[in-house]
């Protein structure tokens, strides 16, 4: 099962991400992202199963986590 990172501007941001990713049984990680391959220089990212890419953005978004882009997502 591949891999999807979702891109974060704070290590806070992608803590808390991982945190509600737990909470929803979702295998996630905190990562550094290279700021030259995102469009909005993010620095952070959660790494997670593509598979519950739909999933956990629906859920950030409704706990107003604000994200960039998901990378490796087919979409």
């Amino acid at each position: 099962m591949p891999d999807c990172i979702l891109t974060m501007k704070t290590r806070t941001q992608a803590e808390s991400a991982r945190r509600i990713a737990g909470e929803m049984r979702i295998p996630a990680s905190v990562v550094s992202v290279d700021p030259s391959i995102t469009r909005y220089g993010c620095a952070f990212g959660l790494r997670f199963p593509c598979a519950a890419s739909d999933r956990l953005t629906s859920v950030l978004r409704r706990k107003n986590l604000s994200f960039g882009e998901v990378i490796g997502a087919n979409r």
